[in-house]
């Protein structure tokens, strides 16, 4: 955390604002690089609560479109709504006008690409059409100029003016023949026999795949087929097969194209109960399907680096910066060790997906950045800190942990192989000579130590004072006489020894006998050491030892710290 306090009391310099743009622009970089990465998992989020995200990241970032299989299928369900609506009377003229001005604004703009005598006179008819008073006359002269009018575009090359032009046409004629009553079960007819055949395709072909949401494929079937299932009967189910054969020709017609068949033909619900009822419960999975565009290498379209850019120049020249500036410190013996220093950032700074993940890096220096720097309390005692702390000592300690374990294990292999005991004699066999050094030096400064003599010497006194109260008296000699006779006997005795030892510890022969006795026992302890039985021994009592400290080891101290104590 920044503190501000501070930063008032000093004028901001440019390592200070350099820190902080620092801070930001990483932390901007990595919640844009997490965005990505969960935003393909997160769409659906996004497609109720943002769906302003998804016009502004699908197509021009991802490449992400509708897709046409699913979403013909929901324009026919508009087109049964439009249908619907098509039934008012002032809804259905203002529709017709509407329609009207459209086409003549693409006959418009097709004028002014298209130099044909033809179409002039076309162009004409259909402005004077328009502003026949009649509309049922008006409505006729506008329907045939239309077919004339795209019989005569059909043979030139198609352009985007031209294709709207007979989805124009189309719509008019569609709402010329609905003006008609008896005509509305027939388009209805038309559009469920389209829906059937879209439905087989979807089926068929499962356009979820792609984009990895068979799920909702899933979904859509197992809800339609619970639904059916409640009305189904066999006399019901062979008729509707029987409507649908000649349509789909098919052998096997699936269930599933069964079972919407019937929802949509089901005469206990109105047409708007059943746009209701798909709305509410199937809609949302088709509008979720999408298809990617796939890139030359085939890959899936990815334009991140579009907004990666300026985060890769602003890292590139912060690297070259620092590396200029290692090299007028002379901070590394050679100018070429800064990048292989910082071979995290040079990873980094490679324009491939692949190798954001070392951007990372970038936070934990951050981290140590805002350690060192005096406007900032990142090991301070608030929240945030003793969060960053708590969470922090636990990943180092699993991962010391981890690695402790396993050293800990490749030891205890090492013991049970029965070699330890005999390493560790072979490794005093091969120091004798600096043991027996050792022995006799420390003999000889221990022997001379006033310290120790005044100690041995009081325990002595001690030793000698409990012997004379045991023994049998002397009738010779009084009590008291014969207790301090003990004493000074026992304190000569330790005197000769003491100084005896340390004639030995500086006389050669000394010397001699004192190694030969360190070589007896190193002796010893190689035959001890191919004893079956010790080695056994030494190997549990190890085993058993290097098991508890693994224990202690792998104990989650972190699950007994709170954050506050952190």
């Amino acid at each position: 955390m920044i503190s501000w306090d501070l930063i008032k009391k000093h004028k901001l310099g440019i390592p200070l604002l350099w820190d902080i743009t620092m801070v930001f622009v990483v932390l901007g970089n990595l919640a844009l690089i997490i965005f990505d990465l969960s935003y393909l998992s997160l769409r659906p989020f996004y497609f109720h609560k943002f769906p302003e995200i998804l016009e502004l990241y699908d197509k021009p970032i991802l490449g992400i479109e509708t897709h046409r299989t699913t979403t013909a299928y929901t324009d026919l369900v508009d087109d049964l709504k439009y249908l619907t609506q098509l039934r008012d009377d002032s809804f259905r003229e203002n529709q017709r006008k509407i329609t009207r001005e459209e086409i003549y604004k693409t006959l418009t703009s097709l004028k002014s690409q298209v130099s044909s005598e033809k179409f002039d006179s076309l162009y004409l008819t259909f402005e004077s059409a328009i502003q026949i008073e009649d509309a049922q006359v008006r409505r006729k002269k506008v329907e045939d100029t239309l077919v004339q009018l795209n019989d005569f575009f059909n043979v030139l090359e198609e352009t985007d003016e031209i294709t709207t032009l007979g989805e124009l046409s189309e719509k008019y004629a569609f709402i010329n023949r609905l003006s008609v009553e008896t005509n509305e079960s027939k388009e209805i007819l038309a559009i469920f026999q389209k829906m059937d055949k879209r439905m087989l395709e979807i089926v068929e072909t499962n356009p979820f795949a792609m984009s990895g949401q068979t799920k909702f494929l899933n979904e859509i079937q197992t809800s339609i087929k619970t639904e059916y299932q409640t009305h189904k009967t066999k006399a019901r189910d062979i008729k509707l097969r029987q409507e649908l054969d000649p349509v789909l020709n098919r052998d096997r017609i699936p269930s599933t194209v069964v079972a919407f068949a019937w929802f949509w033909r089901d005469q206990n619900r109105s047409l708007e109960q059943k746009i209701d009822f798909f709305n509410s419960h199937f809609r949302e999975y088709f509008a979720l399907n999408y298809y990617r565009a796939i890139a030359s290498d085939g890959s899936p379209v990815n334009n991140y680096l579009l907004l990666d850019a300026p985060f890769l120049f602003f890292f590139l020249a912060e690297f070259i910066i620092s590396w200029l500036i290692a090299i007028r410190n002379k901070t590394y013996i050679a100018w070429f060790l800064y990048p292989i220093y910082h071979w995290y950032d040079v990873l980094g700074l490679i324009p491939v997906a692949t190798f954001r993940f070392f951007r990372l890096v970038r936070v934990y220096k951050i981290y140590l950045m805002l350690q060192t720097n005096q406007f900032t309390r990142i090991l301070g005692n608030d929240l945030i800190s003793k969060t960053l702390r708590y969470y922090s000592n636990i990943i180092k300690e699993e991962i010391s942990d981890i690695v402790t374990i396993q050293i800990l294990t490749e030891t205890q292999n090492e013991v049970k192989s029965g070699n330890s005991l005999d390493q560790l004699v072979n490794a005093i066999d091969q120091n004798r000579d600096e043991l027996k050094k050792v022995a006799i030096k420390n003999i000889a400064k221990s022997a001379q130590n006033p310290n120790l003599q005044a100690l041995i010497q009081n325990l002595v006194t001690e030793v000698s004072e409990r012997v004379s109260a045991n023994m049998k008296p002397i009738s010779l000699l009084p009590k008291d006489m014969q207790a301090n006779l003990t004493k000074q006997i026992s304190l000569t005795i330790y005197s000769a020894v003491s100084q005896a030892t340390v004639a030995m510890a500086t006389d050669s022969s000394g010397k001699k006998s004192i190694e030969n006795l360190i070589d007896y026992i190193i002796d010893e302890m190689i035959l001890i050491a191919q004893d079956p039985d010790m080695v056994k021994l030494n190997t549990n009592i190890t085993v058993a030892l290097i098991e508890n400290m693994k224990k202690s080891i792998g104990e989650k101290k972190w699950l007994k710290a709170e954050i506050g104590s952190s």
